[in-house]
């Protein structure tokens, strides 16, 4: 020391502050004189005494003195950036001996805990928790002392006596010396509470969101922008026919239906994703495997993540098939009622159509047969010239007709009492073929009979079905101009069953079990027009030429029919051309409250 002491001391105090890694050196002559400076010393990294010193001894000491001062300034350096990194970093740092008691913690830890450092230290977690949580972090922290393998990234539920929680991750491994021995734990826990509450929140929110989906009372589904299906509840899985949720995810419309009812299907999820324009209650129909019909009411929108950018679609499905269905029954139920509304006005002005056929009839009746007489007289007086006798007969003739039209107007306006007797509809058939078998031969027609052996006897008017009979084989002559065919067959059945139309003119007539003697008449005419079938049994309606036909003649025949509880049909033959005409009577057995 060259200086005097004090200057000496304030120099050794002043670079001792300033930490700035030069080395100090004091070489002082003796012992006595250091000392003089034993305050500061502990601040030196070498002393000398001159009288101690060697040839070439002083530069080595001064490098060593360099090295040993950047060494202590590099742990010092080092030290603080592991304090400050303690001090500042978010999670709670902790070290602890082998019997689990705290030997040091940062500052977070002791914001975290409300303590001080000097109040943790030499404490365990049963000072610090509930003996819950205490006991089972003593159990880890032996575990890894024992075994020396670390616990990463635990999730721990710190409880505490006054009963309130945290959650944290914990990461501890073993501590150990410089020869490696085990000495203790140190860990790291974060905080993550809020994390964990949020978590819990929207695992809450999941299991609510999901309940929901499962048991809406509507199918539910999720697709991305390929049309492959991400979430699907049960309704929609049954919708698309498939049996569980493994079945219909990561799959598209193409697996379950049609191809072209899948890309029409498909083509309106495209342009809704392509717009981002939502639809709403689409009318979907459908038609299933098994021939079932499905309508649904379904909306979708596009599925959009936090950016707005579409990743796919979100559709809501409600089965509507009753609803259709009954709405459907409901157009066919108003349908019937107008049909049957316009049927009873028609009834009624067929009702004053008959009314006035019947007088104009009655007063027609009597001057016809003054002039059929007088004509008659004529006739029986006039000996030429032929011409004038000619006349005359044209004038009987012409009253001839006239009368012809004026009883079917009557037969048409008359009461319908029927007088009902047991008979064979075979013998019927048979007598009034007989007795038209000029008919036939002039008009070159051929007859085929298939009449059952079997028949059951029915109860009928016979003047009046006979009357049926000559209407429809006279409209099978007329029909028949070049000759044919005319087959008339007879049959037994019985009902087993309404079919599918279970309000049909049939079933309201006979009941299931009922025996049903059923009459054909077909022939080889030219056939019926719709216009034709729908009208054929209409008053006044005729296929004939006028002055050919009153066009009373299936009118009154389909009134004679009902009359006696039956149906009577009109259509075109299947198997060739022609009209196929069917009646269906009760047989005699048929208990009927009218008869």
């Amino acid at each position: 020391m060259r200086s005097g002491r004090d200057d000496s001391l304030e120099a050794i105090q002043y670079l001792a502050d300033l930490q700035n890694g030069v080395a100090l050196i004091a070489l002082c002559r003796d012992h006595e004189q250091l000392q003089r400076y034993k305050e500061v010393i502990h601040h030196l990294d070498d002393y000398i005494l001159a009288e101690h010193l060697v040839d070439g001894e002083l530069p080595t000491r001064i490098t060593h003195a360099i090295r040993r001062r950047n060494k202590e300034q590099t742990l010092l350096s080092e030290q603080a950036r592991l304090q400050s990194l303690l001090n500042n970093i978010p999670d709670a740092i902790f070290f602890k001996d082998l019997e689990s008691r705290f030997t040091k913690v940062n500052k977070r830890m002791e914001d975290i805990y409300g303590q001080y450092h000097e109040t943790i230290i030499g404490k365990t977690d049963f000072d610090l928790f509930s003996r819950e949580h205490a006991q089972a972090a003593f159990d880890d922290e032996q575990e890894i002392i024992r075994t020396g393998k670390p616990l990463v990234a635990k999730l721990e539920k710190e409880t505490f006596e006054d009963g309130h929680f945290n959650w944290v991750n914990t990461t501890k491994v073993p501590l150990t010396d410089n020869h490696g021995h085990i000495i203790g734990t140190m860990g790291i826990s974060r905080d993550i509470t809020e994390l964990k509450r949020a978590q819990d929140t929207l695992a809450q929110e999941r299991t609510l969101l999901k309940t929901i989906i499962e048991h809406a009372l509507a199918g539910i589904f999720v697709k991305d922008l390929a049309g492959r299906y991400l979430v699907v509840n049960k309704r929609h899985i049954k919708y698309l026919g498939a049996q569980s949720e493994a079945d219909v995810i990561g799959k598209t419309l193409y697996d379950f239906f049609e191809q072209n009812e899948a890309a029409r299907i498909s083509a309106t999820d495209a342009q809704i994703m392509q717009s981002g324009q939502g639809i709403e209650n689409l009318i979907d129909y459908r038609q299933r495997a098994d021939g079932s019909e499905l309508w649904l009411l379904t909306s979708k929108v596009p599925l959009q993540d936090d950016q707005d950018r579409c990743i796919g679609l979100v559709g809501i499905s409600f089965n509507v098939t009753e609803q259709k269905l009954a709405e459907r029954r409901l157009k066919d139920t108003i349908k019937t009622l107008e049909e049957t509304r316009l049927q009873l006005i028609e009834a009624e002005k067929l009702k004053t159509v008959g009314r006035l056929a019947a007088g104009v009839a009655h007063e027609v009746k009597n001057p016809l047969n003054v002039v059929s007489l007088g004509a008659e007289y004529l006739e029986g007086q006039i000996e030429g010239p032929e011409e004038m006798l000619q006349v005359v007969r044209d004038m009987r003739e012409a009253v001839q007709k006239a009368n012809h039209v004026i009883f079917e107007l009557l037969d048409y306006s008359s009461p319908h009492k029927v007088e009902m007797q047991v008979a064979n509809i075979n013998e019927i058939i048979s007598q009034v073929l007989g007795l038209m078998r000029h008919n036939f031969k002039e008009a070159c027609i051929q007859i085929e009979e298939t009449l059952s052996s079997e028949i059951e006897p029915v109860r009928i008017d016979a003047s009046k079905i006979e009357q049926v009979f000559i209407n429809l084989f006279l409209n099978a002559i007329s029909v028949m101009k070049k000759g044919g065919t005319l087959t008339v067959r007879t049959d037994v059945i019985q009902m087993k069953s309404t079919g599918g139309n279970v309000s049909s003119a049939m079933t309201e007539l006979f009941r299931i079990g009922d025996t049903i003697v059923v009459i054909e008449v077909l022939d080889t005419g030219t056939g019926l027009s719709k216009e034709d079938q729908s009208k054929a049994f209409d008053p006044f309606y005729s296929t004939k030429a006028t002055g050919s036909g009153t066009g009373l003649g299936l009118s009154v025949t389909r009134s004679i029919i009902e009359m006696h509880h039956g149906m009577i049909t009109l259509q075109n033959r299947k198997d060739t051309t022609g009209a196929h005409v069917r009646i269906l009577l009760p047989a005699a057995t048929y208990d009927n409250d009218d008869d």
